[in-house]
């Protein structure tokens, strides 16, 4: 017979619910972990990046992350208490948190001490566990990328500056991008676009294509420092006084038809003055009034541009649609592109 597995709980004391139910709470003893049961209903175990950065976690000055439930399954267990360490005796599965303990376990593996809060129920069924899975997935707010970012700035001194230019009455965006979980019916634009159009922005100076938000805040320092502070947030208001100057910003009611604010479109139009010389004196952003007015005449209301603006897979097929709107007309000091965009070599002439 197949011995039952010991499940160590610390600082440990017994707890009862609303509904009656004697629940268990305290912290696993991290040589537990490797004994708790993964069960049919569960998720796949994530990709190594994302259990890297709950490790980070366990490495914070915290070094702690929200607690997980767990379920002695059946009425063949024992649980016994000695000063506030319990064990428990039983097959103990993983309702909610696999990801956090997979964390928890390779932390522990390279020698650290996880702490992980638990709250176990006792003598459960595989169906109700299967509910208590859906019901705390479905009902699970995902924390929106605005608030980490937010939040990041209180210790990212660059990225406090983005945050406090958005607060700044003299640029366009003044009030128009949210920090927060939700967005406002005035505001227009994510903090995540928002940054990410930054960082494309100054992408000759620096990587600026990074998708994930730990990326993002970790690129921008280094980034801000090889342009220089103040001409970084110059250039950012340059860049979007130009979209206020040809298509509004402040007296947008309805962001739906703000097209020029679609990601897609701020990405391809960043993409495209990052990449030319003609732009930019050194670090400086400058648009001479001649090619913000024919930027201001791309066709935006075209219906095949504002599906390509809410898309990601055609930022650069818009870039080359924008490129060549801008050389239209123009015999002279035509931007040029050999090879593919981007990517390839670029020259003005």
């Amino acid at each position: 017979m197949t011995p039952l597995i010991q499940l160590k709980i610390l600082s440990g004391a017994l707890d009862e619910l609303t509904e009656g139910q004697i629940v268990l709470r305290g912290v696993v003893d991290p040589a537990s972990l490797g004994g708790l049961l993964k069960p049919t209903y569960q998720r796949e175990t994530l990709r190594k990046a994302k259990i890297e950065e709950l490790m980070n976690a366990f490495r914070s000055s915290t070094g702690r992350v929200p607690d997980v439930e767990l379920a002695v399954r059946g009425e063949r267990y024992g649980c016994t208490d000695s000063g506030g360490t319990y064990t428990i005796t039983g097959d103990v599965y993983i309702i909610d948190g696999l990801q956090r303990i997979s964390a928890a376990r390779q932390f522990a593996s390279d020698g650290g001490k996880p702490l992980v809060g638990a709250m176990i129920h006792f003598g459960t069924t595989e169906e109700w566990e299967r509910e208590r899975f859906d019901i705390l997935n479905m009902c699970r707010t995902r924390l929106s990328p605005n608030v980490l970012l937010r939040n990041r700035a209180a210790q990212c001194p660059s990225l406090a500056r983005l945050y406090d230019l958005c607060a700044d009455e003299s640029f366009a965006l003044y009030q128009r991008v949210t920090w927060s979980q939700y967005m406002r019916r005035e505001e227009l634009l994510t903090a995540l676009s928002f940054l990410k159009t930054v960082m494309r922005l100054h992408s000759k100076f620096g990587a600026g294509r990074y998708v994930a938000v730990s990326g993002l805040w970790q690129a921008l320092p280094p980034m801000m420092s090889a342009v220089g502070h103040t001409t970084m947030i110059d250039n950012i208001k340059t860049f979007f006084q130009l979209l206020d100057s040809a298509w509004g910003i402040r007296g947008i009611l309805y962001k739906d038809r703000a097209t020029h604010l679609k990601f897609g479109f701020l990405f391809a139009l960043a993409d495209v003055i990052s990449a030319y010389p003609e732009f930019w004196s050194g670090k400086i952003l400058r648009i001479d009034r001649d090619v913000q007015k024919k930027i201001g005449q791309f066709g935006l209301n075209d219906p095949n541009v504002r599906a390509m603006a809410c898309s990601t897979s055609s930022i650069g097929l818009l870039s080359r649609l924008i490129v060549d709107h801008i050389n239209s007309g123009k015999r002279t000091r035509r931007l040029v592109v050999s090879g593919s965009y981007p990517g390839g070599t670029r020259r003005a002439v």
